[in-house]
């Protein structure tokens, strides 16, 4: 799919998918990335925090810290399921194809393309706001990034400095990058499937009502929305298998660091291109669950609509078999369909203000202890 192409750009550069050069290029491009991205970075990070040396330095370097360790192991997960993300474009290829009539198409084009376009490019410009504030903020103040664990002695010398925030700059980049993978594609995956079972539903609700069709072409284009109704539904298990463990991090992560951006926000910060940062890091942070909570909510609410569509079709005036058929077909749509992060938190916008509460209460333990 043309959706996918963009993500998958993001995932030849961090050496997941790897472009087609020498095999054993390949592997140390991949070594080095992750060695250095995804390991050496928020490492250096965690011994900022171990090191740290007063409250607005440990605030600092846990804000950040937890962003990019989080991110981390949402990589590592994703990358555990490459075959089966793979497998899912494909099966969204064969749906795309049953896409054949015009106001079809417009829906497609309106409420799935556009929108996983543009998740796409409002994480991309959201994330990379917050690196290229963070740039400019140590620039003014003659500071690192981050306050972290460097090897190098940056205060005496303008090489090791330069050296030391481009280190930082490239890596958090490229962990940007890694974070633009991992958060678009849930929401993505979840949008085009939602999607589908609402043009699966325009489909049934169509069944029976044309004058040119008998009552053999009928029986056959049900039969067809069945089979596509059980490949949705084996795809939402398999898109929750990829995506479970995952989002259980995320979950966990975003509660955390959106208390301990607060607090710093509220207590620590004090000058101007720290509220600002810490502004745009405290809605990066709610931008990477909510989409995704979104439309966990819609994908159950079209699941639980499709059995509305099959009444809506032409039943009654079709043979006996066609009639069985839709009995069928109504019992299978009326099992619920929910995506459970780790099995036990449901991707929907219940879990995001649970999210987002959970949050507030660490803030106010914190504040009353101060």
């Amino acid at each position: 799919m043309a959706i996918f192409q963009r993500l998958f750009t993001t995932w030849r550069v961090l050496g997941i998918i790897l472009w087609p050069f020498n095999k054993y290029l390949r592997i140390i491009y991949d070594f080095l990335m992750n060695f250095f991205v995804t390991f050496a970075f928020p490492m250096h990070l965690v011994l900022g925090i171990i090191f740290s040396t007063n409250q607005e330095q440990f605030f600092t370097n846990l804000v950040i810290g937890i962003a990019c360790v989080s991110c981390t192991f949402k990589h590592l997960l994703l990358r555990l399921h490459l075959s089966e993300m793979i497998e899912v474009n494909d099966i969204f290829s064969q749906l795309d194809d049953r896409v054949l009539i015009a106001t079809d198409y417009e829906y497609y084009k309106r409420f799935m393309e556009q929108p996983c376009n543009f998740m796409i490019n409002f994480f991309t410009r959201c994330y990379f706001a917050v690196s290229i504030t963070a740039l400019l903020t140590a620039l003014v103040t003659g500071e690192l990034l981050y306050p972290a664990f460097v090897p190098l002695n940056w205060q005496t010398s303008t090489f090791n400095y330069i050296m030391a925030i481009l280190f930082q700059f490239v890596c958090v980049s490229l962990q940007i990058v890694q974070n633009i993978a991992n958060d678009a594609y849930g929401p993505v995956v979840l949008c085009l499937i939602s999607g589908h079972v609402h043009l699966l539903a325009n489909r049934v609700s169509r069944v029976g009502h044309s004058s040119e069709e008998n009552s053999e072409q009928n029986y056959k284009q049900l039969s067809i929305c069945i089979e596509d109704h059980k490949l949705l539904m084996s795809t939402s298990k398999k898109v929750e298998r990829i995506v479970s463990a995952s989002y259980l991090v995320q979950f966990l992560g975003v509660g955390i660091n959106l208390c301990v951006g607060l607090v710093y926000l509220l207590f620590f910060a004090d000058n101007y291109f720290a509220y600002v940062y810490y502004t745009l890091h405290i809605t990066a942070i709610m931008i990477e669950l909510f989409p995704c909570c979104y439309y966990g909510s819609m994908l159950e609410c079209e699941f639980h609509d499709l059995s509305y569509a099959i009444f809506s079709s032409n039943w009654p005036t079709q043979p006996r078999p066609f009639r069985r058929n839709v009995v069928n077909f109504t019992e299978l749509t009326l099992r619920e369909v929910s995506l459970y992060a780790g099995g036990m938190v449901r991707i929907n916008l219940d879990s995001f203000f649970a999210t987002c509460k959970m949050g507030y209460s660490f803030f106010t333990v914190i504040q009353s202890m101060k």
